[in-house]
């Protein structure tokens, strides 16, 4: 009897126009899995990332996410998402944020409990500054407090790693540890350092 989330894709493509960015990608992956998924520039990774959270449709082929063999045909529950071109608001605080964001997804949080997720992401200190004074990297901590709120099983992370100093790739890696624990990860990236950890990898454009 099949256990845990699983995620699947069967004969997936996309095109844009007369061109396929990829096509006929097979995956199936289980509960503690890290994917990283390579590729040039072009090749389809933020596209693959996008359309696993369901913001682009395929052109051919599903994406299936499965608790212990029961699917879900509306996956944006159960997911997180990060990507360098997530928009943020800027006139909002880390706090106003991400509070705006646990009412979003339904999840009751006290201050406390936003505050304890904040200082795990090195910013509880600049928790009530606008996120227009933020530095690059401190914004990209934040699209990853974003998507990690509320533990969703699935997590999608596309470059998580643009704009992160030597400390935020150690936080980088203590999330995707941490994630792998209760569920599924799939990290685009183009780090060779970041191989390291996955536990498959996809060649895009291969």
């Amino acid at each position: 009897m099949q256990t845990g989330w699983t995620l699947t894709c069967h004969d997936l493509g996309k095109r844009f126009g007369e061109r396929w960015v990829f096509r006929h990608i097979e995956l199936t992956l289980s509960q503690g899995t890290v994917l990283v998924v390579r590729g040039s520039n072009g090749s389809g990774k933020s596209t693959l990332i996008r359309i696993l959270a369901g913001l682009l449709t395929p052109t051919e082929g599903r994406v299936q996410m499965a608790l212990a063999g029961q699917a879900f045909a509306e996956r944006r529950a159960w997911l997180g998402w990060s990507a360098t071109d997530g928009a943020l608001y800027r006139e909002l605080t880390a706090r106003e944020h991400l509070r705006w964001w646990a009412t979003l997804r339904d999840t009751d949080a006290t201050d406390t409990e936003l505050m304890a997720h904040l200082e795990r992401f090195e910013l509880g200190a600049r928790a009530d500054d606008l996120l227009r004074t933020y530095s690059t990297g401190m914004r990209q901590r934040m699209r990853l407090a974003l998507a990690t709120w509320g533990r969703p099983p699935l997590l999608l992370l596309d470059e998580p790693d643009a704009g992160l100093d030597a400390r935020g790739m150690l936080l980088l890696e203590r999330v995707i540890d941490e994630h792998r624990t209760f569920g599924i990860v799939v990290l685009a990236t183009n780090r060779n350092e970041s191989l390291a950890w996955g536990d498959l990898t996809l060649e895009m454009g291969a």
